[in-house]
């Protein structure tokens, strides 16, 4: 029995079923993706769906593809926040793909390449990804959220732009002594690949044995007290924090690198910075 596939319905509803789980992943993980981000993830998950329309695939070269398809997606919407958790976002995108594969099963499955093809109409699948992700809210609202949600947002320094989630950590309050200007915390071995060479060399090198800085770097070294003690924190101008269309200058950008790696930001900001940004 042949199946006729309508490339526009096929394209629509999987855009809109990827915003959905897009959306219940960040829930799960505790991040918030702006809204450009997400008609990116949703566009790429859209594309993906295409799949179902090629020649069958040995089965490792159908699960690498789906991999990667994955991770494009979840990339697109949420960018790269550090191994851990990338890899945690990817593995809720894909949880939430099959509890909706469970949600809306029906006769007459079809698959190809790992892509699953329903005989139902695209309301009502469009339907049962509102129940999972009515079921995420009501599991969420019975036992407490993840933790503090963080935003996606870009730094920008001299010669790099560093994606990063950030959190509004109304403890927060690290400022510059000499120049007064407020600082952006960045968790170092999350972006640190994307970083200049020669700031990531000397970084390497004060985190290792405290070397010096050099002057053409213009690093400062910020003072900071935490429950752990007393510490001092090397930090460079940057030059912009953008969330979406909002943006803030004047500020520096300081980097540690905790024992214990944090789950949810690779940026920390304070109140200040975070309300100009609109992040709550």
């Amino acid at each position: 029995m042949k199946t006729v596939i309508y490339l526009d319905e096929l394209l629509l509803t999987n855009f809109l079923a990827a915003a959905m789980l897009l959306l219940c992943t960040g829930l799960l993980c505790a991040r918030q993706c702006s809204g450009l981000h997400l008609l990116a993830g949703s566009a790429t998950a859209a594309v993906s769906s295409l799949g179902i329309l090629l020649p069958e695939l040995p089965g490792a070269a159908a699960v690498l593809c789906k991999a990667l398809t994955c991770g494009a997606v979840v990339a697109a919407a949420y960018g790269v926040p550090g191994p851990r958790g990338f890899a945690r976002l990817c593995a809720w995108y894909l949880l939430l793909n099959l509890l909706l594969c469970g949600a809306a099963v029906l006769p007459g499955v079809q698959s190809a390449n790992l892509c699953v093809y329903f005989a139902l109409s695209p309301g009502r699948l469009l339907l049962c990804c509102g129940a999972v992700s009515a079921l995420l809210r009501a599991v969420l609202f019975c036992f407490g959220r993840a933790g503090p949600r963080s935003v996606a947002a870009v730094l920008e320094l001299d010669s790099a732009a560093l994606p990063v989630q950030a959190l509004c950590d109304t403890g927060f309050s690290v400022q510059d002594p000499l120049s007064g200007r407020a600082v952006v915390l960045l968790h170092y071995p999350s972006v640190r690949d994307g970083l200049p060479q020669a700031l990531r060399t000397f970084l390497d090198s004060y985190f290792a044995c405290g070397a010096a800085p050099p002057p053409e770097l213009g690093v400062r070294l910020v003072p900071c007290t935490t429950i752990a003690g007393h510490c001092v924190l090397p930090a460079v101008p940057a030059k912009a924090l953008r969330v979406g269309s909002r943006r803030v200058q004047g500020f520096l950008a300081a980097f540690c690198r905790p024992e214990t790696p944090p789950e949810h930001w690779t940026a920390l900001l304070d109140s200040e910075l975070a309300g100009q940004l609109g992040i709550r």
